[in-house]
């Protein structure tokens, strides 16, 4: 009998600790919401050109190439995640507000801010996948339920944002103050619900053998790696002016988040069911497929689609991200040693940085020289291009 209780507490125990994780895991995506859906169309009214806008969102992108690797080592040099993530959500959340006061007139400052606000803000969601994926080797579970939450806390600020934004097309910069409070708000409260949240190690402590890295040189993970670049590259310019995309296509303020709870629903669904169809079909079959969703996603795009068929579109993000990110997870997860968890999954946010400095820098020159419609059909085109060298490569090399 005693036995049985105490299985039955460490049953509840677990419970809570995955539910602590998923709430987690919503308010930074509640966060990351606001931010991603309105935060360029704030920028572009505050003046900035879409070279400018491009060179602006460089910048998270050239702050990732050591931001992530620095929390990364060092959080696996500690062996400790929840000291970090509160520190990242409280000073991103303090730093955030600041942008209110920049505009094009200061550009420099605002590449500065925006420098040191990426720092604290872009690799937290790394940094709180590895805390769960410890979670999950101690105490085992589906990282995909967990991470559904994520989605769930992207949908729901993007709701509210129906009633609370202008049904205006086009509007000032001011009318988007909402946006800060929301961005900052879900961020000290993810702060503090990581405050009262456990840390939990590596269920092996690993001799740290900085020559095991060597497995990211093998053919395997050179081809994931080329994956990872690639994706950022497309996908980076694509989220940067799609909202000011609908801009020019008439689609209202309080309506541009709508695409988006149809694209995160998609993706809720597919989560839930990732696990299993991962287990049968393979990581790299769900690669595949996310890239060929991809190519699809940018081609209709570039037609100037009605308002229902971006919506029907935006399904394939079920694809595009709710079957890649898991399977990015597990690959890179599977070929990193257990004690350079939190490294692996950093230098994965490292090389989509790379990416995503020349898919910005690159994407802002095709938006401002041939407009919205050539750059997703440019989009289109390097990530169909891309899709045939991944699958030559994974079908040449073996798996370590």
């Amino acid at each position: 009998m005693l036995h049985e209780n105490l299985n039955l507490v460490s049953l509840q125990n677990n419970r809570r600790s995955a539910w602590h994780f998923a709430t987690l895991q919503f308010l930074s995506f509640a966060a990351l919401s606001l931010l991603g859906t309105y935060g360029n169309v704030y920028f572009k009214r505050r003046g900035l050109s879409d070279i400018q806008l491009g060179i602006l969102l460089a910048v998270p992108s050239v702050v990732s190439i050591v931001g992530p690797m620095i929390w990364g080592i060092t959080s696996d040099l500690l062996q400790k995640r929840k000291a970090i993530v509160v520190t990242m959500h409280l000073v991103s959340a303090i730093l955030f507000p600041l942008f209110w006061f920049l505009n094009s007139q200061t550009f420099i400052l605002l590449c500065i801010i925006m420098g040191l606000f990426s720092f604290f803000f872009d690799p937290s969601i790394p940094l709180i996948d590895t805390w769960t994926l410890d979670y999950l080797s101690n105490k085992g579970g589906d990282y995909g339920q967990i991470r559904c939450w994520g989605s769930v806390g992207y949908i729901v600020p993007l709701l509210f944002s129906i009633l609370i934004f202008s049904s205006s097309a086009g509007g000032v910069a001011e009318v988007l103050l909402p946006m800060f409070f929301g961005v900052s708000g879900f961020r000290l409260l993810a702060a503090i619900q990581a405050s009262y949240m456990t840390d939990i190690s590596p269920s092996r402590r690993e001799k740290m053998d900085w020559k095991a890295l060597r497995i990211y040189l093998c053919p395997f993970a050179i081809t994931f790696f080329f994956c990872v670049f690639v994706r950022s590259f497309v996908f980076s310019p694509f989220f940067a002016f799609f909202n000011v995309y609908l801009d020019t296509l008439g689609i209202t303020d309080n309506m541009k988040g709508f695409p988006w709870i149809v694209a995160v629903g998609a993706e809720v669904i597919m989560l839930a069911f990732s696990k299993k169809l991962i287990q049968r079909f393979g990581a790299v079959t769900a690669i595949i497929c996310a890239y060929v969703a991809m190519a699809i996603r940018f081609f209709v795009l570039a037609t100037a689609p009605s308002w229902e068929i971006i919506l029907v579109v935006q399904l394939l993000h079920a694809f595009t991200f709710g079957a890649y990110h898991p399977a990015a997870i597990q690959i890179i997860n599977q070929i990193t040693p257990e004690s350079f968890r939190a490294t692996g999954q950093t230098l994965v946010s490292v090389i989509g940085g790379i990416g995503r400095i020349l898919g910005n820098l690159v994407g802002g020159f095709w938006a401002s020289y041939y407009g919205y419609a050539a750059l997703y059909k440019y989009l289109g085109l390097s990530v169909s291009a891309a899709t045939i060298i991944l699958v030559i490569a994974f079908a040449n090399c073996k798996k370590p």
